[in-house]
C-alpha cells in the first residue's frame, strides 16, 4: 500500500478495461440499448472525480474504482461507492452526456421545462424539500441544483430499470419532464448525435499527483467545524460505563457512520463531505469525552444522533452555520 501512496497516479497504469468498472459501463450501454437509444454510447474515462465536462458528451469516473487497493483506500478515507451507487452516478452522468450530444438544452421545449442552461451554477444551493416538481435520484434533492442537473436526474430515473416512474411520479409536476424524456428518446433513438465525440477533462494519464497527495488535497478542501457539542452529546450517549451492556459510544457511531451520512445528505441537501466531516468531529469528541452507549438502547441512540446531525445540517443549509449565538 505504501508503494501505491507514493506513486504518481498517472504511473499506475489504470484502465477501465479488465477492471471491475468494465462490466458496469457495459451495463450502462445495455440499458441505453434497451431504451432504444441505439446511436448514443458516451465515452467513459478515468478521472479525478465523477463528472461530465460542460457541453462534452463524455463521462469521467473516479480512478480509484478501477483498482482494488485504491478502492480499499478510498473506503478508509471516505465512503466507497457500491455497485448500486456507481450505476446511479453512471446514469446521471449519461443524462448530461445525452443532453450535450443532442444539444437539447438549446431547444425551446427543454428551456421551458427545465429552465435556462445559462443560469449560474452554485455548489451550495437551497433546495425546497419534498417538491414534486423534481424527480428524486441522487442525494440532497440534487435535481434542484441547476436545470442541467434537473435534466440529468430526470434522464437517470427514466433510464433505471424497473423504476416504475409512471406510477411513482403520477400527479407530480416532474411527470411532464419524464414524459418529455420518453418522447425525445423515441424521436432520437436512431438519430446520430449532433456532437458525437467530446473533449475529456483531466484524465488519469495526466494526473501527476501521487495518491497520497491526491487524498491530502481532497481532505484539505473540506472545512473543519468548531462546535460546542459536549452537553448535547452527553444527553444522547448517557449510558453508565458500569453497565454490562455499555460500549464505547464512538465505536457505535463509527459503525453507523455511512448510513447516517447517506440519509442526512439525502434528506437535507447539505453537501456530503460536510456531513461526513461533521460526523467525524462528533465521533472524535465522543471518544475524548469517554461517552458510552447502551447496547440495549442502540435504536434510541441512533435515532437521537441522526436527528441531531439532521438539525445541524438543516441549520447550515438555511443559514450557512451549524450553530448560531
Amino acid at each position: 500500500m505504501q508503494e501505491i501512496l507514493n506513486k504518481p497516479i498517472r504511473d499506475l497504469g489504470l484502465k477501465i478495461e479488465a477492471s471491475p468498472l468494465q462490466r458496469l459501463v457495459q451495463q450502462l450501454y445495455r440499458e441505453l440499448e434497451q431504451k432504444r437509444l441505439l446511436k448514443f454510447r458516451p465515452l467513459c474515462y478515468l478521472s479525478d472525480e465523477w463528472g461530465c465536462p460542460s457541453g462534452e458528451p463524455v463521462i469521467g469516473i473516479p480512478f480509484y474504482l478501477a483498482n482494488a487497493d485504491l478502492s480499499h483506500l478510498e473506503q478508509q478515507m471516505n465512503d466507497l461507492e457500491d455497485t448500486r451507487e456507481i450505476m446511479m452516478y453512471l446514469r446521471h452522468e449519461a443524462g448530461h452526456a445525452f443532453n450535450y450530444a443532442y444539444k437539447l438544452h438549446q431547444t425551446p421545449e427543454w428551456k421551458q421545462l427545465f429552465g435556462s442552461f445559462r443560469r449560474p451554477y452554485h455548489d451550495n444551493y437551497r433546495p425546497i424539500p419534498f417538491s414534486r416538481n423534481f424527480v428524486r435520484h441522487l442525494a440532497g434533492w440534487y435535481a434542484q441544483k441547476h436545470p442541467d442537473e434537473d435534466f440529468a436526474e430526470t434522464f437517470a430515473v427514466w433510464l433505471t430499470p424497473r423504476s416504475a416512474w409512471r406510477k411513482r411520479y403520477r400527479g407530480w409536476g416532474a411527470m411532464a419532464k419524464l414524459q418529455y424524456m420518453n418522447r425525445i428518446a423515441r424521436k432520437l433513438g436512431n438519430a446520430d448525435p449532433l456532437r458525437r465525440r467530446g473533449r475529456t477533462d483531466i484524465t488519469v494519464d495526466e494526473m501527476e499527483a501521487t495518491v497520497s497527495e491526491f487524498y491530502q488535497r481532497v481532505n484539505d478542501e473540506v472545512p473543519l467545524v468548531d462546535l460546542a457539542l459536549d452537553t448535547d452529546l452527553r444527553d444522547i450517549f448517557d449510558a453508565s460505563k458500569r453497565r454490562k451492556t455499555a460500549k464505547p459510544a464512538h465505536q457505535f457511531l463509527h459503525a453507523q457512520k455511512k448510513a447516517v451520512v447517506d440519509k442526512v445528505a439525502y434528506w437535507t441537501g447539505a453537501q456530503r463531505p460536510l456531513i461526513k466531516k461533521l460526523i467525524e468531529v462528533i465521533e472524535k469528541r465522543i471518544e475524548e469525552l469517554s461517552l458510552f452507549a447502551d447496547s440495549g438502547r442502540e435504536p434510541e441512540h441512533l435515532i437521537q444522533i441522526t436527528v441531531y446531525v439532521t438539525a445541524l445540517a438543516m441549520n447550515y443549509t438555511a443559514r450557512g452555520k451549524f450553530v448560531h449565538p
